[in-house]
């Protein structure tokens, strides 16, 4: 989670208003107190940094010169952290829809944004250039296996560990090394397309990676464990998929909680291999695992569709099942901002409500991170990912999924499944 600083209250009122509207007051706003000197703020900015939240500093301009004396400071926290002068004189007189703008594109920011270091280092200030967008996401394509579909798929010869920028539409830049160096399109219900690449590779060892990232996807891992102890004295519930969202919220989960459930449903056209990386990291991390096994009738039902996805319901209805034996659950999910304009825009907690529930909270510790944070948090972890990453794969679900894109489905049939969307039932 972050930390919203100003100099004044009136501007922490401001932004508290955002917050309450937007992210459901989970995000901390503070000001430095009125103070209009370095002597006056700096003891409550060295506070304020010494708190888990990651901490965004907003000033206007006419406190540059401020802006200018406190960044010593912030520098010296060694923590991840950024500062804007917005282009209003004071950040209560910017409009409330133009100031949420600028927090949601210094939220990207910290997931999208790269220095180049022999590596790929994680830095807001994004020396780099990757284009940062709200709804864009960035991950690895870690293992050789990834390596050989593109190049035996698509021709395109790519250096280990390259970075992927995955843009709207299932548009997806690779650069290799500080180079772009390919763009592809997997857009849904269309052949996958190479739109440009150039004959570029360089290798960027896996293990400097991790080690370039460690302090700053740690102090995002405190962030989120520091959010998740609001919630202590609930029943703890992860839905968990295999997949490596859902990974790192049940490895949050369990630095927090003395005691986290793991509730796997699995659908009857589960992708391969998922059993046995659920079954076999449950084991490692001595969690409770509730599986749950779900018929997919598609003879009844037909294939799922966009329109008709009654296998979802059926998904959900068996968690909700699982979860109504706790007495208090609370649901810990790994929805992330960089999957979808939809999820990007709910608050990092929600209440809902069903019949079979009741009344619970849903909530979302790597809402803020980037697929290349969760991958890296899980590495640092000593856990692999779930084996189809190393292949290829962006995301997991059923290999009946509509949202399927063509790059997935002849990934699948590379492995021998046959039961695909647009390949009968």
């Amino acid at each position: 989670m972050f930390h919203l600083i100003v100099r004044a209250r009136k501007d922490a009122k401001a932004l508290q208003y955002i917050n309450e509207r937007n992210y459901g007051g989970f995000l901390k706003v503070s000001s430095l107190g009125g103070g209009r000197t370095l002597g006056e703020i700096e003891g409550p900015l060295r506070e304020l940094l010494d708190e888990p939240y990651v901490p965004i500093l907003l000033l206007g301009e006419a406190e540059r010169s401020l802006m200018e004396e406190a960044m010593p400071i912030l520098e010296e926290s060694g923590r991840p952290f950024y500062a804007r002068l917005l282009r209003t004189k004071r950040v209560r007189n910017m409009r409330v829809d133009e100031l949420h703008s600028n927090i949601e594109e210094i939220k990207a920011r910290f997931r999208l944004g790269i220095e180049w270091r022999d590596g790929y280092a994680l830095n807001p200030e994004n020396p780099l250039g990757v284009e940062v967008h709200p709804d864009y996401d960035i991950y690895l394509a870690i293992g050789e296996g990834f390596r050989n579909a593109m190049r035996s798929i698509l021709g395109i010869k790519l250096g280990e560990n390259p970075l992927v920028l995955r843009k709207l539409m299932n548009l997806e830049v690779y650069y290799s090394g500080p180079h772009r160096v390919a763009e592809v399109s997997k857009r849904l219900g269309f052949p996958t397309e190479v739109l440009w690449r150039i004959p570029s590779s360089e290798d960027v060892p896996l293990e400097r990676i991790v080690e370039l990232n460690r302090d700053y996807v740690e102090a995002f891992a405190e962030a989120s464990r520091a959010f998740l102890r609001r919630f202590e004295g609930h029943d703890i519930v992860v839905p968990w998929s295999g997949g490596k969202d859902s990974t790192a919220a049940l490895l949050l989960a369990r630095e927090v909680f003395d005691e986290v459930t793991a509730v796997y449903v699995r659908m009857e056209y589960e992708m391969p291999g998922t059993d046995e990386y659920v079954e076999g990291l449950a084991k490692k991390l001595g969690v409770n695992l509730i599986r749950v096994d779900v018929p997919m009738p598609l003879e009844r039902y037909g294939m799922p569709t966009h329109h008709n996805r009654w296998c979802t319901r059926l998904k959900v209805e068996a968690l909700y099942k699982a979860a109504s034996e706790f007495e208090r659950p609370l649901l810990i999910v790994g929805d992330r901002d960089g999957e979808s304009a939809r999820r990007r825009l709910k608050p990092p907690v929600l209440e809902r409500r069903n019949e079979i529930l009741g009344r619970f909270l849903e909530v979302m510790p790597v809402k803020f991170w980037s697929g290349m944070m969760v991958q890296l948090f899980i590495l640092m972890r000593g856990i692999r990912l779930h084996p189809l990453y190393y292949e290829g794969f962006y995301r997991l679900g059923c290999t009946v999924c509509p949202s399927l894109s063509d790059w997935e489905v002849r990934l699948l049939k590379k492995k021998g499944v046959n039961e695909l969307p647009g390949e009968g039932s």
